[in-house]
């Protein structure tokens, strides 16, 4: 069987203003690279980190959970801690939102934050549909055979606690939003499910002021990928640039 490794962690080195940015569930360091350099291309010192079993074949993804992902971005932001950067602010997209939003409510010397296509809610299905898709996606792309990819289709039915931490997790960030008191930017996909421009308006009405809200209506789920892409990276950059000053 193929093996990977998890792809590695992007630095960008730029000004005392440092921007962790976090990935979306079963994507990986690509779906904010274009982001990362368009802002330290503005500046600003870009970090990204890449969650433990991401972009492995699913029989190791699923060794991992939200406590081992939610470990990475707090390494990652002690990270940039230590490197001497005063001044830290936080954008992710999807699961990366969720992250950007649990670390605003416990650290609040965070600076400002950005929460792209945020869900409010999931359930185990939905999970487990993700896994299906990701394990889909990638055995197609790595030419995995047809019992090839049953056996790593087979793995899902085990991740059935994982799943209810992903749940879990989501509920109790739900709930602290109120905890909240920096700049957020929260953004949705006009070409997304429905579901989540209904998350976005929750998640704004629970939000302290000082928030804002915006729908690229040309993006889908990844916000920061394909069409809505230039959109999506003009407002972040406007939002950071502005609270920056």
């Amino acid at each position: 069987m193929i093996k990977l490794k998890n792809p590695r962690p992007i630095y960008l080195k730029g000004g005392n203003h440092a921007i962790l940015l976090l990935h979306s569930f079963t994507g990986t360091v690509r779906d904010v690279k274009g982001l990362a350099q368009r802002l330290n291309n503005e500046g600003f010192t870009t970090y990204v980190p890449s969650y433990q079993g991401h972009g492995l074949l699913l029989e190791d993804f699923v060794k991992s959970d939200m406590d081992d992902w939610w470990q990475n971005v707090l390494e990652s932001y002690k990270f940039l801690k230590q490197e001497g950067y005063e001044t830290i602010s936080v954008a992710g997209v999807s699961l990366g939102g969720l992250f950007t939003l649990k670390l605003l409510e416990i650290f609040p010397d965070i600076h400002s934050g950005v929460a792209m296509s945020v869900p409010r809610f999931k359930d185990e299905a939905g999970i487990f549909y993700r896994l299906e898709q990701y394990s889909t996606r990638l055995d197609k792309m790595l030419g995995l055979s047809e019992d090839e990819h049953a056996e790593q289709i087979a793995h899902i039915q085990n991740y059935h606690l994982g799943a209810q931490k992903f749940c879990r997790m989501i509920d109790e960030i739900m709930t602290g939003l109120s905890q909240i008191n920096q700049p957020v930017l929260i953004m949705y996909g006009g070409r997304d499910d429905a579901s989540y421009a209904e998350s976005a308006q929750y998640i704004f009405q629970k939000l302290k002021e000082p928030k804002q809200i915006s729908i690229i209506s040309e993006a889908g789920h990844l916000m920061p990928l394909g069409r809505g892409q230039l959109q999506t990276e003009e407002m972040i950059v406007s939002f950071f640039c502005h609270k920056n000053v």
